[in-house]
């Protein structure tokens, strides 16, 4: 018997973003190269919202069914 399934899903990402950033000099070197890229990308992730428009690439790694909601 065929029923309308309603699924609460997952979806996970990977994106290229390319923005300008003020780059706090705690992660730059004495010739301005970044020297703390875990550091960078710890503050980035902290700091920054990253709207759609700014992905310079997008791809779906991952769907994965979290919760059955409703079937009918």
């Amino acid at each position: 018997m065929k029923k309308i399934v309603k699924f609460l899903v997952e979806r996970t990402t990977h994106a290229e973003v390319e923005i300008h950033l003020d780059v706090p000099e705690e992660f730059l070197d004495e010739d301005g190269e970044v020297c703390d890229e875990d550091g960078l990308r710890d503050w980035a992730e902290e700091n920054h919202n990253w709207p759609d428009q700014d992905l310079t690439f997008e791809e779906q790694q991952s769907t994965e069914v979290l919760e059955v909601l409703n079937v009918y």
